[in-house]
């Protein structure tokens, strides 16, 4: 059983909303299927030894973690032995540019996060460079994501680990290499669904840099994207070239699912990727919305509707950080989405030496300056994701 996603890819307070899980995954399969092998690989449905994960061992990160326990209030920590009415919160962490800090701030913002009573479920889906358990302190898992794509376990949950906190469990990417993992349609169709159905309040998504196609789907699948961003050129550069990357392809499910026809999408999509253009993507959205009058509205309310926050990561400057509000906007007029400038972290000698004694920087350094940054920006996360969360009701998809 599905749930509709209200955010993101999915378009809320509609009649199509209902079934709209349903159509992207059908189109999401059609869509891919020409990539794929000529025999789609079917998941295997052997059952393996299960191994309760109640069983599991939590890591012991010394002293550190026992101050940090203790500062969970007991009101939210009680959270976690009651049982889920609904979905998790799914947010993806993604960048146009590899080394900028996208794992540290999904590692450290997840213990965060825990340490505030929520149930946490942080996923490595930099699949073939998989190393977010290196920024939490868990030696290599021995199951990972890969298993479960290709069904050497029988169950998502077999491939969780628990660390650092008893409400914050990892599912790591595997040491594959990235071909040897590549998911197939059906396969990745499957893990979307799974990652809705995981007692959680939150779970992120740490995503691969650049804007490989796996990448931009399971961006889009989520509730809302978090981009991060270093105050550099080709950080910046590649920051917009991944935005539109998610725009094409997010337009390209949308049409898809509503079956719109190839010409109608075709005619859309040449405008948006036409370099010479002096008009915005998004005024050229609007001028297809005024043409086509139906299907142009479909497509430029779940535009619209896609929730993007920004971090600038590693700042020196104030002009670094106001870096992140120009993009913010940029992105609201440029293409349309929802976006808002979660917050900036200040570059700082703390984050090379967590990293260095692979331990999460906000347990060693809870009163550093980039701790703080961290701090503010989950609650801000809190604010745009967990507060919406009770207003929005998640309708069932059968």
């Amino acid at each position: 059983m599905l749930k509709t996603v209200t955010k993101g890819i999915f378009k809320p307070n509609s009649k199509d909303s209902s079934d709209f899980t349903e159509r992207i995954i059908k189109a999401y399969y059609n869509t891919q299927k020409n990539t794929d092998s000529e025999n789609t690989e079917q998941i295997p449905n052997e059952h393996f030894a299960n191994k309760s994960h109640s069983d599991k061992k939590y890591l012991n990160m010394n002293d550190g973690n026992a101050s940090l326990n203790s500062s969970i209030s007991s009101d939210k920590v009680s959270k976690q032995g009651q049982k889920k009415s609904s979905a998790p919160q799914i947010i993806s962490i993604g960048g146009g540019k590899g080394g900028i800090g996208k794992s540290f701030l999904s590692a450290n913002i997840c213990v965060r996060l825990a340490s505030l009573g929520y149930k946490v479920s942080v996923v490595d889906l930099d699949l073939g460079a998989a190393n977010l358990h290196t920024c939490l302190g868990v030696p290599t898992p021995q199951k990972g994501i890969s298993d479960f794509i290709h069904g050497n376990v029988s169950s998502l949950e077999e491939t969780g680990i628990s660390c650092c906190l008893p409400n914050l469990t990892l599912y790591g990417g595997g040491q594959e290499f990235w071909q040897q993992i590549k998911p197939q349609s059906s396969q990745k169709i499957k893990l979307i669904s799974k990652l809705q159905e995981l007692e959680a309040d939150f779970v992120f998504l740490d995503l691969g840099a650049g804007t490989h196609i796996h990448t931009l789907d399971f961006f889009i699948f989520s509730h809302g994207g978090i981009l991060v961003v270093a105050p550099e050129p080709t950080s910046i550069e590649n920051a917009y070239v991944f935005m539109k990357s998610v725009l094409y392809r997010k337009i390209q499910s949308i049409c898809k699912a509503f079956e719109i026809e190839e010409e109608v999408e075709s005619e859309l999509l040449r405008k948006i990727s036409n370099p010479k253009s002096t008009e915005t993507p998004f005024s050229q959205i609007i001028n297809f919305a005024q043409k086509n009058k139906e299907v142009g509205k479909q497509i430029k309310d779940m535009i619209e509707a896609t929730n993007i926050g920004i971090i600038m990561n590693q700042v020196r400057t104030k002009e670094d950080r106001d870096l992140g509000e120009s993009m913010s906007v940029i992105c609201n007029r440029y293409f349309g989405f929802s976006a808002q400038f979660l917050g900036s972290t200040r570059y700082d000698d703390a984050v090379w030496k967590s990293v260095r004694v692979r331990r999460p920087l906000i347990i060693d350094y809870p009163l550093s300056t980039i701790a703080v940054n961290i701090n503010h920006i989950t609650d801000r996360i809190i604010k745009m994701f967990a507060d919406n969360q009770g207003k929005e009701k998640e309708e069932k998809v059968g």
